[in-house]
């Protein structure tokens, strides 16, 4: 999916996603956001990290195909997690809001895919 390009930019996903599948995914990404409602000051590369987190979330929760994830990779943690990470969208949603009233987003495109992000994330 398409879309995302300011957000993702020079970050590298597929690092991102061997550490999540490395670790427990729900507890992965809930510490993710956990973080980022709480830290003080959110560099770029937390922003994007947490806009990457709320991608696989909303992958997950809702279903939806990035095309810069690896399918079946996504596709057994919405088998196997998609209970437990439905129950994260909240933190997720209040981490990335806090982005989105910062300064962290920046201005323009990225700011812009961060509330469609947000957007996708709120559907019920």
């Amino acid at each position: 999916m398409a879309g995302f390009e300011h957000l993702i930019e020079s970050y590298d996903v597929a690092d991102l996603l061997d550490d999540i599948a490395s670790a427990d995914p729900p507890a992965y990404l809930r510490r993710c956001f956990a973080e980022g409602c709480s830290a003080p000051k959110l560099s770029w590369p937390r922003v994007q990290q947490l806009a990457v987190c709320g991608m696989v979330l909303d992958a997950i929760i809702h279903d939806r195909d990035y095309g810069f994830f690896e399918h079946e990779l996504v596709s057994d943690w919405r088998m196997h997690y998609a209970k437990a990470c439905s129950g994260l969208r909240q933190t997720a949603l209040q981490a990335l809001r806090r982005v989105l009233a910062g300064a962290e987003a920046g201005a323009g495109e990225a700011a812009a895919e961060l509330e469609t992000l947000v957007k996708r994330l709120s559907e019920v």
